[in-house]
């Protein structure tokens, strides 16, 4: 989907148009990658990618799910049970191209479910976990996985933070709730299955920096980010331009 008109930087880096996304998969394609499920991730061959989308859009559906079948992928939706069948609440003053979104019903992410997606867990309620009280957030926790195992018909095994935050009791709580993997938004490398990466395409990327987050090198250049941020970014562009 596009960004609307009017968006904020947050909100243009969040949409990317169904011609991006087009061009995306095709150039994954392009390069000989093939889609995995969630269960095949800490085993992946080579040339494996896991595509994922979190909140559950319905636009998402209606516009990816076409694009997908296109070139034989598959993606995971991550979905905050809680908000089916409503709107985007928790960007509400603050971001309101997003807050206006609806989100997929029941019916549509069973249908969903069917195919070409993987429903996963996005926790109960769109909210920060390290600030919910340890006994209310292992409920909302459980209650995600087993209110969207009952939808999707299949055992819902993984969890996106939402937001991405996560500390060492919300971990802790997520593989108590019967959860055996979990993301965050860091796109550091990681052995830690309840502190997965995974690296975000924005909308203001192009296909050269998408290259790049697809790419082997890309963790190991985010490695050294942190240390010569200037040089990292330098080199992303070489090694970019020369693929």
């Amino acid at each position: 989907m596009e960004a609307p008109a009017g968006s904020d930087e947050v909100e243009q880096d969040l949409f990317v148009s169904p011609e991006q996304f087009d061009g995306q998969l095709a150039d994954l394609a392009k390069r000989g990658f093939r889609s995995i499920r969630l269960d095949q991730y800490l085993h992946a061959p080579e040339r494996s990618i896991l595509i994922t989308f979190d909140d559950a859009y319905t636009h998402v559906a209606e516009k990816a799910t076409p694009l997908l079948m296109k070139y034989g992928f598959s993606a995971v939706m991550f979905t905050p049970a809680a908000h089916l069948g409503g709107r985007n609440t928790w960007d509400a003053g603050t971001h309101p191209n997003l807050a206006a979104l609806k989100i997929t019903s029941v019916a549509e992410i069973r249908a969903m479910a069917a195919g070409p997606w993987e429903i996963a867990s996005h926790g109960f309620r769109h909210v920060d976990l390290r600030k919910v009280p340890p006994e209310l957030r292992r409920k909302d926790l459980a209650l995600a996985r087993e209110s969207l195992s009952d939808v999707a018909g299949r055992p819902v095994m993984a969890i996106a933070y939402p937001y991405g935050y996560s500390d060492a009791g919300v971990r802790q709580d997520a593989m108590s709730a019967g959860y055996r993997m979990a993301f965050s938004a860091s796109s550091g490398p990681s052995h830690d299955p309840f502190e997965l990466p995974r690296h975000q395409v924005r909308g203001t990327d192009d296909l050269r920096m998408f290259r790049l987050k697809t790419s082997p090198w890309f963790d190991r250049l985010y490695r050294v980010q942190r240390l010569t941020p200037d040089w990292v970014k330098g080199t992303a562009r070489a090694l970019v331009g020369a693929r």
